[in-house]
């Protein structure tokens, strides 16, 4: 950036002013609507036209008819030296230019005779062999100037001693905008100056290419619509690079032709570029997706239009696309400020918008100008440049900072997977420290449950029974929560073998309920088909096929939660059987569990991020019930809506 500014610097500071036709040089101006005048005809003409108010650059718009110029080029200027004349655009098709010696008795603007002919028509009608005739343009096939450069150039020699002036005829037709800038200097002028404009642009293109390399390298990588868009803003470099010449330039054999189709394929492409990537970055597509399809119908009508360059209409095309273009951009800056007040947009989502924004705002000026319907100044042109290289510089920022995020999400996710790592290495030696424990606590369980047994049979008092079932409870409940570290070792190792066998369910319910210590504020409700049920006058079941060990640990662990989590009350348990399997559901009346949390307290360890801290338990419960059950082929869910409590159902399909 700081050598962009350097180099406009230097070459405002230095450039020497050359000499404008249209502004130091006034115009003659004729219109030749047919397009089949000669220079024969059209020259007595145009010395005889009014000249036209001074204005550096002659415009016209789209226009079908062909424009003849005149202007005189006196000996003053040349300084008996060569004068390089450049002709700007690029785009135009066809320009000639004639240009004669003429002395004082032949200039219009120094003799007339009394019938009001002048010298030089007599002349021109005398000998119209003096006039020298050069072609330029993009779809002329012959040499196009004296000096290989980006623009048109026309070499004048130095003036004969007997002449004083050059008269110049130029005739102009072009299938884009009509416009004409002539510019004449010195050749060591011209050359430095041309110097300091190619640095300019070497560093200007040589940015752009770095900023197009860096948004299509992220594009392919990352992916994504915003990426994309920020690739499609090349569009207005390469046209830029098309307006100076430099593709002919490069491209010195068919580059001319190329150069010509590219300036209007490019300039009806730009705009839909321009309005993706601020349409992209604020969300157009997800908050407003009416918008964005117009938006979308808007682009795909640019992709017509691309058919009037063939087809011969392409200045309507231009004004069709300029009058979309206007009210699209209206309806954007709606959209751009809701959202804003919507969602309140960063700061860089808004530099994102308003940049390409703003400079198409400086572009569908710069059409009305091409149209002819503003004037046009070069100043508008510089504006252009200068919003393009600010869009440049933020397509570089964006792309930079992209790469800075990518980079930090490759550390961080560089370090999630080392501390995975560590952490799947110490749940590894956790559940072979949790299996070796079960294992040796087994046994001595086993004996202390035998010798309990013993002694509760040998109690003389009640008391002493009360004592010793209380033991047997504790101790069948540390048996439990052995048998549950087993099973989750063995979930881990994917090594949990179910044994089915024919077993009644109701007498497992009531061997689940026998592990679980009710205090004296809970109460256990079971039902059969939603009808109370006891173990001496049940309704008859049908065997189900199931791993009793394993269904014992699943619907022990869902009832032991049902009494922590619930300060007191009834816990209903309700076994139903059908045709196609059975159910059952374990209600509770707790506090119950929120709809947010309802997944989490299926995973394993999640107890203390969803209950309270104080109740007891590492959060296996449940876990490994729905693991048991799935392992079933069936399923254990947590039924939403409850009044009160929670209410989860075992699901066990016929086997």
């Amino acid at each position: 950036m700081l050598l962009l500014l350097t180099l406009c610097a230097c070459q405002a500071a230095t450039a020497a002013a050359p000499l404008r036709p249209g502004l130091d040089l006034p115009y003659q101006v004729l219109a030749d609507a047919p397009g089949q005048q000669t220079l024969n005809d059209m020259a007595p003409r145009l010395a005889r036209a009014p000249r036209l108010p001074p204005s550096p650059v002659f415009s016209r718009g789209y226009t079908d008819s062909v424009w003849w110029l005149r202007f005189t080029l006196p000996a003053s200027a040349l300084a008996n030296a060569p004068l390089w004349m450049t002709i700007r655009p690029n785009f135009l098709d066809d320009v000639r230019v004639y240009y004669r010696p003429v002395g004082p008795a032949d200039m219009p603007e120094l003799s007339r005779d009394n019938r009001g002919t002048s010298s030089s028509e007599r002349a021109l009608n005398e000998d119209g062999s003096a006039w020298q005739e050069r072609r330029f343009g993009d779809t002329v096939e012959t040499a196009r100037d004296d000096v290989h450069y980006r623009f048109p150039l026309l070499q004048f020699p130095p003036l004969p001693e007997s002449a004083e002036a050059y008269e110049v005829v130029i005739r102009l037709a072009s299938t884009s905008s009509l416009m004409l800038r002539l510019e004449l200097s010195p050749p060591a002028s011209f050359l430095s100056q041309a110097a300091r404009s190619t640095a300019w642009y070497g560093a200007y293109f040589g940015m752009a290419a770095i900023a197009t390399l860096l948004a299509l390298v992220l594009s392919m990588t990352l992916g994504g619509r915003l990426l994309w868009s920020l690739t499609a803003t090349a569009i207005p470099y390469l046209s830029l690079a098309c307006v100076e010449g430099f593709i002919a330039w490069w491209w010195p054999w068919q580059g001319h032709l190329v150069q010509h189709y590219l300036v209007s394929v490019l300039a009806l492409l730009m705009y839909p570029a321009l309005l993706w990537m601020p349409a992209e970055a604020i969300g157009l597509r997800t908050y407003m997706p009416r918008i964005y399809r117009l938006f979308l119908a808007s682009c795909a009508l640019a992709a017509l239009l691309l058919l009037s360059i063939p087809l011969g209409f392409y200045g309507v095309a231009i004004r069709l696309q300029t009058a979309i273009y206007v009210v699209t951009g209206v309806i954007f800056i709606v959209a751009f400020f809701r959202i804003q007040r919507l969602e309140q947009l960063s700061p860089m989502t808004l530099l994102l918008g308003a940049g390409p924004f703003m400079f198409l705002v400086v572009s569908l000026l710069g059409m009305l100008a091409l149209a002819g319907l503003l004037p046009f100044e070069q100043a508008l042109y510089l504006l252009w440049q200068n919003v393009l290289l600010l869009n440049m510089l933020l397509v570089m920022g964006v792309a930079v900072y992209r790469i800075r995020s990518q980079h930090r999400q490759v550390r961080e996710r560089a370090r999630l997977v080392r501390e995975l790592s560590v952490e799947r290495k110490a749940r590894f030696h956790q559940r072979q420290f949790m299996g070796m424990v079960a294992h040796e606590f087994r046994t001595p369980l086993a004996v202390i449950s035998a010798c309990v047994e013993n002694l509760q049979s040998a109690a003389a008092s009640d008391a002493t029974q009360k004592r010793h079932e209380r033991l047997r409870r504790a101790t069948e409940r540390l048996t439990q929560l052995t048998d549950s570290c087993l099973v989750d070792a063995r979930l881990d190792a994917d090594e949990l073998l179910i044994d089915r066998v024919p077993t009644d369910l109701t007498e497992v319910i009531y061997s689940a309920l026998s592990l679980i210590h009710f205090s004296e504020h809970h109460q256990w409700q079971f039902t059969i088909n939603g009808r109370p049920h006891d173990d001496t006058h049940g309704t008859q079941t049908s065997p189900v096929s199931i791993d009793p060990a394993m269904m014992r640990i699943a619907l022990s662990n869902v009832i032991d939660n049902a009494v922590k989590y619930s300060p007191s009350g009834v816990i209903r348990i309700d076994y139903r059987q059908g045709t196609h399997g059975c159910t059952v559901s374990i209600e509770d009346q707790g506090p119950g569990i929120a709809d947010e949390h309802r997944q989490l307290v299926f995973e394993r360890y999640r107890r203390g991020e969803i209950e309270q801290a104080t109740q007891r338990g590492v959060g296996l419960g449940l876990y490994l019930a729905r693991r048991i059950a799935r392992a079933h082929g069936g399923e254990l869910s947590l039924e939403p809506r409850v009044p009160t409590g929670c209410r989860f159902v075992f699901t066990l399909a016929q086997a």
